[in-house]
C-alpha cells in the first residue's frame, strides 16, 4: 500500500537503509505482534506463541518487500522516496514530487502486488519440487517452523496480499491503478474524484463487513476513507487556480493580476504602482481618473463569476 503522509502514532524506529531509502518500524506494531503470541500462549503453549510471531514476522518480511517494490520502482522512474514504515496497518513508502502522469503512477502502483506474487511463485516451485504443494493449506498454519511450512506460509501470505492490495480501494495500489487508468481519458482532477468515489465503496464495505473475517479490515477501512479524501482534497486545490475551471469558476490568476494593478491590494495610504499621487480635495485624499485607470478590486463581471460558482472544486 503506497499512501505517503501519515506514520501512525509514536516515533519509529531506524532498522537500516535499502538503496538510501531509510526502513522505519512503528514501535506499536511490535507491541501488537507480543500481545497476539501471548495470547496464543495462553491457548497453546510458549510453543504456538513462539509460532505465531514468528509468522507474523514473515507476514511483515512480505509486507516490506511489497513496499521496496514500490520504493524501487519510483527511484527508477525519477520519484523520490522518503523513506518506508511499518505500522500495524501494513506499511507506507512515503513518495514526493510524485508527477501527475498516469503510467508513472500504474508502474510504481503494480510493482508492490507484483513483488508479492513473484514471492509465491518462487515459494510455490519449490514446494512443488519437494512434493509439497498439493499440502499447502495445512502447512500454512505454521504449527512447527520447518522449512515446508515457511514456504507455505509465504504462498498463502502474498498471494493474499498482492491480491488484497489490487482491490480498487483508493489510494491503495489498486486505486491507484484505477486513478491511471481514469486519469488517461478524464484529466487528473477528474480521474482521482471517479476513483475517490469507487474508493469509498470499497472503504465502507470493509468498515461494515471487514470483521467478519479481520478485526483489522474496519479500521482499515476508516483510515482509507480518511486517507482517499485527503488526496482528492489536496489534488483539487491543486488545481483550484488553473484557468477558467479553477476554485472560482473563472481565471483566478488573471482576476488577482488586475486588481493588484488596480491598487486593490495596497496598504491604505499606499499610491498604486505607476500613479503619482493627486493633491486635489481634502488633503490625504487620492483621485483617480476613473475614465483612465481601472477600479480598485475586482470588476462587477469578477464578483459574479466567484458568487455563481459555488459548488465543488472541478478541472478546466
Amino acid at each position: 500500500m503506497t499512501i505517503g503522509f501519515f506514520n501512525g502514532p509514536g516515533r519509529p524506529w531506524m532498522l537500516g537503509r535499502v538503496r538510501g531509502i531509510p526502513i522505519r518500524l512503528q514501535p506499536l506494531l511490535l507491541v501488537l505482534m507480543g500481545l497476539l503470541a501471548l495470547m496464543q500462549v495462553d491457548a497453546g503453549g510458549l510453543t504456538a506463541g513462539l509460532m505465531t510471531f514468528f509468522a507474523l514476522s514473515l507476514v511483515m518480511g512480505s509486507v516490506l518487500l511489497h513496499e521496496l517494490g514500490h520504493a524501487l520502482m519510483a527511484q527508477r522512474l525519477g520519484v523520490q522516496v522518503v523513506d518506508i514504515t511499518l505500522w500495524p496497518l501494513g506499511g507506507i513508502a512515503m513518495m514526493v514530487n510524485m508527477p501527475e502522469d498516469p503510467a508513472t503512477e500504474g508502474a510504481i502502483a503494480i510493482a508492490g502486488p507484483l513483488v508479492n506474487f513473484a514471492i509465491a511463485g518462487i515459494a510455490s516451485m519449490i514446494l512443488m519440487l519437494m512434493g509439497l504443494l498439493g499440502e499447502l493449506i495445512p502447512m500454512a498454519t505454521i504449527t512447527q517452523a520447518g522449512l515446508p511450512q515457511i514456504l507455505a506460509l509465504l504462498v498463502m501470505v502474498n498471494v493474499i496480499m498482492g491480491t488484497f492490495n489490487l482491490v480498487p480501494a483508493f489510494p491503495m495500489d489498486g486505486g491507484k491503478l484505477l486513478r491511471s487508468f481514469l486519469a488517461r481519458k478524464d484529466g487528473w482532477v477528474r480521474g482521482t474524484e471517479r476513483a475517490a468515489q469507487v474508493g469509498r465503496v470499497f472503504a465502507w464495505a470493509m468498515v461494515f463487513f471487514g470483521w467478519r473475517w479481520s478485526l483489522m479490515l474496519p479500521f482499515l477501512g476508516f483510515y482509507l476513507l480518511f486517507a482517499g479524501k485527503r488526496e482528492l482534497i489536496m489534488v483539487q486545490l491543486k488545481h483550484a487556480a488553473h484557468g477558467a475551471g479553477g476554485m472560482f469558476g473563472g481565471n483566478l490568476e488573471e482576476m488577482l493580476r488586475r486588481a493588484t494593478q488596480a491598487g486593490g491590494f495596497n496598504r491604505p495610504g499606499q499610491e498604486p504602482h505607476g500613479q503619482a499621487p493627486s493633491h486635489e480635495g481634502q488633503a490625504g485624499e487620492t483621485h483617480v481618473d476613473s475614465s483612465s485607470h481601472p477600479k480598485p478590486g475586482f470588476s462587477e463581471e469578477d464578483i459574479r463569476q466567484l458568487e455563481s460558482n459555488r459548488g465543488r472544486l472541478r478541472k478546466d
